[in-house]
């Protein structure tokens, strides 16, 4: 028997109009498959990654996210919020600030999401994969927080920004893409990442295209022999030892100076700023 799956953006369809007709309370399936009860809107709401946190305030929840981790510095108005950890968050924080929903990720806050289940508190999982992903938790969000049309808005300029970056390098020549993690040793994006998804929606090749999903390490050699007409790095220091490096001289790259610095959270954080990061990268590939 044939097993039908639908595509993600349906999948995100259903779920919302399921919840737009059922008020509060209402459930939701977040990434870990479970149905999560949101008694009513949530007017307290701690967030457990930055990602998370831009999502949040680009919502326009800023009055009601009470807590949020030591590395939330965006919008610059998260710092000012209560600190409830960094990369290891504190239950005893969270529970502290009594909030009514956390919005965690399934992944990252694994270890630490079942503990506050436990005490009691709402959680609501994400764990987007891919830009399509990421616009139907931004969706979720926004219906469970009682801001779906501030969602929709901020998915809508997303995507007309991605539109146009699509459409302004469809025809030109493809360029090699090498964007760098960290310079020496070279850790590279690889797979199944952001980036890879944004070098191919700017009709660019991911020079580590076949090396093992995620953000790893990648050779050298490899990746000098594939010609890098692009490198795009996090910072100027990179910048200055690709451009220096007596083992990078011979790359496009670096013989033409085209080693740009993006801000890495453009790049890597789910949230509505990819957008700007696949418009950064685009205009990389353009000089």
């Amino acid at each position: 028997m044939k097993k039908w799956v639908l595509p993600i953006g349906l999948v995100c369809m259903f779920a919302l109009s399921v919840a737009a007709h059922a008020g509060y309370p209402m459930k939701v399936k977040d990434a870990r498959g479970k149905a999560v009860t949101i008694k009513a809107k949530p007017v307290r709401i701690v967030s457990l990654t930055p990602s998370n946190t831009e999502i949040l305030f680009a919502l326009g929840l800023d009055q009601r996210i009470v807590g949020v981790t030591k590395y939330c510095n965006y919008p610059a108005r998260a710092m000012k919020k209560a600190k409830i950890g960094d990369m290891a968050i504190s239950v005893e924080a969270v529970v502290a600030l009594k909030p009514d929903l956390v919005v965690a990720h399934a992944l990252v806050n694994d270890s630490v999401i079942s503990a506050l289940e436990k005490l009691g508190l709402t959680v609501f999982a994400v764990d987007p994969k891919t830009i399509s992903q990421l616009t139907c938790d931004i969706r979720t969000l926004g219906k469970i927080t009682a801001r779906t049309k501030t969602a929709e808005s901020v998915v809508k300029k997303m995507q007309r920004k991605i539109a146009a970056v699509k459409s302004s390098r469809a025809k030109k020549k493809q360029k090699n893409v090498l964007v760098v993690i960290q310079a020496d040793p070279l850790w590279a994006a690889g797979p199944h990442t952001f980036i890879d998804e944004m070098i191919g929606l700017a009709h660019a090749k991911n020079v580590a295209r076949d090396a093992r999903p995620g953000f790893v390490t990648f050779s050298r050699e490899l990746a000098v022999s594939r010609n890098p007409d692009v490198i795009v790095v996090g910072s100027k220091g990179d910048e200055r030892f690709f451009l220096t490096s007596p083992a990078w001289k011979t790359t496009p790259a670096a013989k033409n100076k085209r080693v740009y610095v993006i801000n890495n959270d453009f790049l890597v954080r789910p949230g509505p700023r990819l957008a700007d990061g696949l418009n950064a990268l685009a205009k990389a590939l353009d000089r």
